[in-house]
Parts: structure tokens; sequence; C-alpha cells
């Protein structure tokens, strides 16, 4: 294991955006994060792990503590191909990309989210009617107060709506070291969400694991920046989840708005829909940041944008919202530093 200090961090995030990680560390096995956390330990400093850098936003000041990069990209099968244990550090599209080239559904509507597995598994995330939670098998785990590598279950990771465990203050002092996935050889294609059904009336009808992957990563080539020039976390904002008494009061106001009745009596909205159809804020710039031109949950960098750019920007629509919608906007991306 090696430490290094003053590593910038903009390069090793997808936004682009971030100033240098006091400490360091490439961690490729268990033993480099042990090592790694009780260095850590010993200096009396903070750590954060950071995956594939899809989903935060690094202070413009930097990380004062460890930076953990996890780099285990290490991926198992069982015997009969139903179970995949991939590492924290793999990349999460490549794990997708060889699930569905060995013909096993459960993962297939989320291809094309970047990011590493880990982080995955820790955000709960989901796109096109899938989220991790429904073939997440469980999660193995290096405890910092016990020292020790655990297992846990599916349901002990308390997964809801992008939300964990890990992303809970009970659950902070867990560090993901892999991840296990139960998959099926027989299943049926999700093809009920929106966008895929509107791709559908134009390519016909998606028939193949195969063909979902490539109606996926289709749609998703035209929401996102696609090339990497343009730094992004991907969506920046949670849907928001309300009463239903708020929901009714919402769609009486604004009776086109996407809903959708969730257990436990409370709606969710679509925060995209809020942004662009009552904000008119898709394709808007403020300097080096703005929404991006077909997906108005995007916040992109233009280059050069600083994080605290981002965040002032951010508030504007959070302000917007509440003020127009009477819905608190929640970012889905995790500042990270001061």
């Amino acid at each position: 294991m090696q430490i290094q200090t003053d590593v910038i961090l903009a390069p090793f995030t997808m936004f682009q955006i971030g100033g240098a990680a006091h400490y360091f560390v490439a961690a490729k096995t268990d033993a480099d994060v042990a090592d790694a956390l009780s260095f850590a330990r010993e200096k009396n400093i903070s750590h954060f792990v950071l995956g594939g850098g899809s989903n935060i936003l690094v202070s413009d000041q930097g990380f004062p503590g460890l930076v953990i990069h996890m780099q285990n990209d290490e991926v198992f099968w069982n015997k009969d191909d139903t179970l995949v244990v991939a590492g924290a550090g793999a990349s999460w599209d490549a794990v997708v990309s060889e699930v569905v080239a060995k013909h096993c559904y459960g993962l297939e509507n989320l291809s094309g989210i970047p990011g590493s597995v880990g982080g995955a598994a820790g955000g709960n995330i989901g796109a096109y009617g899938s989220e991790v939670k429904e073939t997440l098998e469980w999660v193995e785990v290096f405890d910092t107060t016990s020292l020790s590598v655990v297992r846990l279950s599916s349901a002990l990771c308390r997964m809801g709506y992008r939300d964990t465990l890990f992303k809970q203050r009970e659950g902070r002092h867990l560090v993901i070291l892999r991840v296990a996935f139960r998959l099926s050889k027989q299943g049926v294609l999700d093809r009920g969400y929106k966008d895929i059904a509107e791709y559908e009336k134009h390519h016909g009808e998606i028939v193949s694991l195969s063909a979902m992957r490539a109606a996926v990563l289709d749609i998703r080539r035209k929401k996102f920046p696609a090339d990497g020039s343009i730094g992004t976390a991907g969506s920046f904002f949670k849907n928001p989840v309300v009463s239903r008494a708020h929901a009714a009061l919402f769609l009486k106001k604004f009776p086109d708005a996407p809903n959708f009745p969730q257990q436990g009596g409370t709606v969710k909205l679509s925060a995209a829909w809020i942004i662009d159809h009552v904000l008119h804020m898709r394709d808007v710039r403020e300097k080096n940041v703005g929404t991006w031109e077909s997906q108005a949950l995007v916040l992109v960098n233009y280059g050069g944008a600083r994080a605290d750019e981002v965040m002032q920007f951010a508030q504007i629509i959070i302000d917007k919202a509440k003020n127009e919608t009477d819905v608190v906007l929640a970012p889905e991306v995790i500042a990270i530093g001061a």
C-alpha cells in the first residue's frame, strides 16, 4: 500500500470538479483497505471511500483526510451463472454487460449507469423501472469498529429509494468490499417504463436481453452528455416522495405532472418534470454550470466550474421549486469535503 499526498480529486470524478485529498491510496485488496483505515486511525483523520466518482461533488478545498480509491475489480460467477460477485471497484456497466452476455435477467435495465459496483450498491441505483435492491443478494464489508470482514444480507442493507444502510449514520463505519447479485436464466423483460415504451414505438418490440441493453444505452445517450468532455454527476436531484395529501394539492395545480403511487401511502413525483415544465430551467446556463439540454435533472460542468458554483446553482433550483410548487427537491449527489 502506497500513501500519496495532495492528490487532486477532480480527474477521479465524473463532475471533473474537486480539490486535493490530503492523503490518497489505491486499494486493490482487502488488506489494502484494512491498512488504509489503520493509517487513518493512527493519524486521527477522517476517510472517504471513492469508487467511480459518478455521484459525488468534491469541495474546491478538497478532502482533509484520507481518500481510499477502490480498485478491486474482480468478478466471480457460481457454477450455474445465477450468482455474480463483483469487487467494489469494478465498473458497474462492465458487470451489467457481462451479465447480459451470459443471458441472465436482472440488471439489463440498469445498463449504462456510470460508476462502480460499490457505489451502485451503496446508493441503491435505479433506472427505467429497476433498482439494485431487486437482485442484491449480499454485501461484504469491512467493519471499521470490529476491524473484521462481515457479510450482510440484502435485508440488513436497508435498501430504499436511493437510500441504504451505507448512506445512514448507523452504516458509515462500513466499507463495501464486494457485492453479490442473484440473477435468473429465465425472466420477463420489464418494458413498462415510459421511455422504453416510446423507444419501441420507433424501433419495434424489444424481445431479448441484448436488445433491452442496447435500447437503454441508446436512451441514455440522448439524455446525458456522452463523450466525457462535459462534466456531470448524472441526475443531481432525487425524485421527491410526498404524502398522498401533498400530492393531491400538487396535482390539483399541475394535473399533467407524472406521479407514481408508492407503498405506504406516499407518491413519487418527477423532479425532472418540475424543473423542466414548471421552472422552465432545462438548458439554462449560469457561467460554467447549467442544466443539460436534453435532461433538466442533469447539472453539468461546462468547463472550469467550481463546486460552490454548482451548489449555488442547485440552490436556485431548490428555492424556485419550493416557491412555485411547495415541493422540496433534495440532491442525490453527495457533497464531499468542506
